[in-house]
Order: C-alpha cells, then structure tokens, then sequence
C-alpha cells in the first residue's frame, strides 16, 4: 500500500530562517577581530617605519647642525683681521711707491745721465759774478731756476753759457720773468716747465 504525505504546515506558516544567527554573528564578530588586528599590524609597522626614519632624520639634522656651527667657528676663526688687513694695505702701497721710484729712476727718458751732482758742478762752473742763486729745482724733466742778478742783462748772458754744458745744454727756458726789487737788484726767475696758466 503506497503512502501519502500530506504537508499540512502551509508556506506562511513556515518559520524563516534568521539572517543573525549566534554562529553568524560570532564569525562576523571573529572576523572584524582578524581585519581590526590586521590593519592594528600594518599601522604599527608604518608607525615603527616612520619611528626609524624619523629617528635618522632627526639625527642627520642633528649632524647638520654641527656641522654648521662648526663651519661657522671657521669662518670666524678665518675672518679678516682689520689690523692686518691695514698692515697689507700699507704694505701693498709701501711696493707700489717703491716700484713706480724705481721705474722713474730707470726710465731713460726721465733720468739724466749726467746726474744732480753733475748739474751742480756744471752750475758751480758756470758761475757768474752778477748772479746769484737762491733757488735750484731739477724734477720731473723741469728745471727751474732763481735768484738775484745785478743787471737785467746778466740773466741772458749766464743762460746763454749752458750751450757748453752736457747736462743743461738743450734746455728750452719756457718761463722767463725779470722784475726789480726794492734794493734795484734784478730778481729772476726761468724755468723750463708750463706755467699753470698755460
């Protein structure tokens, strides 16, 4: 005899599953717990990762700083001492005087060859009774001379006397003033250098 089943518990009637079921629940909960752990890892390795280049930079500032303050104490250990720096100066123009005296006395066109004792001696030679000197100036390639003569005339005719001389011979006498003194002495002076005026 065959059996029959009759389901009398309708569709409606059936209980429904529960979505929240205690073992859903605690795989969710286990879960959440393995991702929360996961994350609380990884941000501790970046946290320990960041720690270490944190610690390297702040040690690599450290040393950079030292190095500063170490660069720093050279530059002023090395700083220009004023007073040698006035020392070098003075130094400096001591040789640049020195050099252009010595390019001065070397240099043919503005040395003579005769010499100042030479001039001199040419001058004692040359000398005249009706002058007198007072004043004797040889520089810079100019000659300058003054004094005393007791005729306007004298004057002329003692210049004219340096033809014979090797020393002031060749001389051009720019400069040529006469002018008579309270004593009726010619006072004179002739110099072959520009007047400022000129």
């Amino acid at each position: 005899m065959a059996k029959y089943s009759i389901n009398l518990l309708q569709a409606e009637l059936q209980t429904v599953k529960a979505l929240w079921t205690l073992n859903r629940v605690v795989a969710l909960w286990g879960t959440t717990l393995v991702v929360m752990l996961g994350l609380i890892f990884i941000v501790q390795l970046q946290v320990s990762n960041l720690t270490t280049e944190f610690a390297t930079a702040k040690s690599f500032n450290s040393q950079q700083k030292l190095q500063l303050q170490n660069l720093e104490s050279a530059i002023s250990n090395n700083r220009q001492d004023s007073e040698l720096l006035a020392q070098l100066n003075t130094i400096k123009l001591v040789i640049a005087n020195k050099q252009h005296l010595h390019q001065q006395l070397t240099d043919p066109t503005k040395t003579y060859s005769a010499g100042f004792s030479k001039a001199m001696e040419e001058l004692a030679a040359l000398h005249d009774n009706n002058i007198s000197l007072q004043k004797v100036n040889i520089g810079h390639g100019n000659m300058t001379f003054s004094g005393l003569a007791r005729t306007p005339d004298a004057v002329p005719n003692w210049l004219s006397g340096f033809e014979s001389s090797t020393f002031l011979s060749g001389q051009r006498f720019i400069n040529f003033s006469l002018t008579e003194n309270e004593q009726k002495l010619t006072e004179f002076v002739v110099s072959s250098a520009q007047s400022e005026g000129e």
